[in-house]
């Protein structure tokens, strides 16, 4: 598996996109100045991501992540008090038809079973395909296909981006502007619980909206959604008290984060979806799998224990192998000290007999074949001077000779007119350089110093 060095993130406002981009070195991420810029005038939606990404060259390192505003999905929260987290999540898949307002084929959803208490609630998300396969039709067609990470709701971006610091506020509310509408996102202790439009009509401001919004939102939010803790999106324009402030300027550990505005985006919610391995919405064709790690079982636990208990019985009888195998290597070693002191002793022996065997061996030769001297001699006569001797090795009556330059055929040729060499053939392929300059390697049999002289073939 290929680990991301760069998230883009890309946030899907048909307004204005808002891409951001994240760079990971030395194990953190930190944000970085777009290299690219794209000039998104008067075009739809769809046209204007396809321009994003073509000013991004492809990468198996980079993961694009796309952000939905809250007014373009639709998220329902189904309570379901008697059955377990696994249970809640299957029995909205299976009767997706009951809970959404739109055909099954015309919607891409995902569900999130959470606890709120002693109770399992399922946050249900579903989005029009009509708004989105465009847009993946334009990843596919630009080699992004397979860079695409997660497309959730932009709100849950701020969630992960939240959590990924010890120093944010859990329960909280967050105020976004979203083009001309206002949104909250609730942010549980343990996740993501939603997002909400604020209605807010004729001269009603932001608090009296939060003020009917409270109303209908479970504990503990109906409580804190008076007082946002956070603010994305130019929220500061919001007549409330005590104003709501920006991530960037309460959590230290958002610094690196926050970009050179030091203030959190919707693109910076986009590209922090990357951040989560698993978030609990993303949009898709077929169901979403959990990572392994998440999938484990209880019972797999015990299963896992077990299995290391086996391990650590296994490693005792290791250890008692263990000093088995010392002993054993202690009596080896005692048996390579007598060696040592005998090693000496054999290696003398062998030296002699090396000796004798190469003053046989030199007898043999100044009997039985020429001398060095004539064999140099010969060679340096019959070689043509265009020819020259690149190795020369003579060993057990035979001589060795690599040259290069002239033709291989007529060399070979003067070479077997002398009485030395009793057979003289090719032993190599006959290459040619750029000059045109062959290169061959031949073998001569010399004649024996007591027989007559012979003819090479």
């Amino acid at each position: 598996m290929v680990r991301e060095r760069e998230i883009t993130g890309i946030y899907l406002d048909e307004s204005k996109l808002d891409v951001f981009c994240l760079k990971k070195h030395l194990g953190k991420w930190s944000s970085v100045e777009l290299p690219y810029t794209f000039d998104d005038t008067g075009r739809s939606l769809a046209e204007q991501v396809k321009g994003v990404l073509q000013a991004i060259r492809p990468s198996r390192r980079r993961r694009i992540c796309l952000a939905i505003p809250r007014k373009n999905l639709f998220l329902r929260e189904l309570s379901f008090p008697q059955l377990e987290l696994d249970e809640a999540a299957n029995a909205v898949r299976m009767g997706i038809g009951l809970h959404i307002h739109l055909k099954p084929d015309e919607i891409y959803y995902d569900q999130w079973a959470f606890k709120r208490g002693d109770e399992t609630v399922v946050l249900l998300a579903y989005i029009p395909r009509s708004f989105l396969d465009p847009i993946l039709r334009a990843a596919r067609e630009t080699g992004h296909g397979k860079s695409l990470g997660p497309i959730s709701p932009a709100t849950l971006g701020l969630d992960i981006l939240l959590r990924s610091s010890t120093e944010a506020h859990l329960p909280c509310v967050s105020l976004g502007r979203q083009g001309d509408g206002w949104c909250v996102s609730l942010h549980g202790i343990y996740g993501w619980e939603g997002s909400h439009s604020v209605s807010i009509s004729g001269k009603e401001d932001v608090s009296m909206g939060l003020q009917k919004l409270a109303q209908h939102l479970p504990s503990p939010f109906s409580r804190i959604a008076m007082a946002p803790v956070y603010a994305v999106g130019c929220s500061d324009a919001a007549i409330l008290d005590p104003p709501p402030r920006d991530p960037c300027n309460v959590i230290k550990d958002l610094s690196n984060i926050c970009g050179q505005e030091g203030k959190v985006t919707w693109g910076l919610c986009a590209a922090s979806l990357g951040l989560s391995s698993y978030p609990s919405i993303f949009f898709q064709e077929g169901i979403r799998r959990k990572p392994f790690r998440l999938s484990i079982k209880p019972y797999q636990f015990v299963v896992g224990a077990a299995a290391a208990a086996i391990i650590l019985v296994t490693g005792f009888q290791g250890l008692q192998l263990q000093q088995r195998v010392h002993s054993i290597h202690k009596m080896e070693q005692e048996v390579e000290d007598l060696q040592e002191r005998l090693s000496p002793m054999l290696n003398t022996q062998k030296q002699l007999e090396q000796v004798e065997n190469q003053l046989k061996d030199l007898r043999d030769f100044r009997v039985e074949r020429p001398s060095e001297l004539k064999v140099l001699k010969a060679i340096a006569e019959l070689t043509p001077p265009q020819t020259w001797i690149k190795n020369f090795n003579i060993k057990k009556g035979k001589l060795k000779v690599t040259a290069e330059g002239g033709s291989a055929v007529k060399t070979m040729g003067q070479w077997r007119q002398s009485p030395l060499f009793s057979e003289v053939k090719l032993i190599s392929p006959v290459t040619k350089d750029r000059q045109q300059r062959e290169r061959f390697t031949v073998e001569m049999k010399l004649v024996s110093g007591k027989g007559g002289a012979t003819s090479g073939n």
